[in-house]
């Protein structure tokens, strides 16, 4: 299943109409890519959204430990295995 492990941001679904006004379902799927994160030292790779991308790109160890804590209820497991291990 594809989710941002930062955001949380997941597969729509809804409908394509036409112009006839037939409906057909379709889904639209989050642009997930691979991205190195360092938290507390440890480097982890992770799958996350292109918005997650430009926010966590050029900040320091402390903005994103901030901004990850920020978003804790969407984290994955694996992420916030490293980030609360460490306390």
């Amino acid at each position: 299943m594809q989710i941002c492990e930062v955001f949380g941001k997941r597969v729509g679904h809804g409908n394509m109409v036409s112009h006839s006004h037939r409906a057909t379902k379709r889904i639209w799927r989050p642009n997930l890519q691979t991205m190195t994160l360092n938290v507390d030292g440890s480097e982890i790779k992770v799958r996350v959204c292109t918005k997650a991308m430009k926010t966590l790109k050029g900040k320091n160890v402390d903005q994103v430990k901030k901004i990850l804590l920020e978003n804790k209820d969407n984290l994955s497991p694996r992420i916030s295995k490293v980030l609360f291990s460490a306390k």
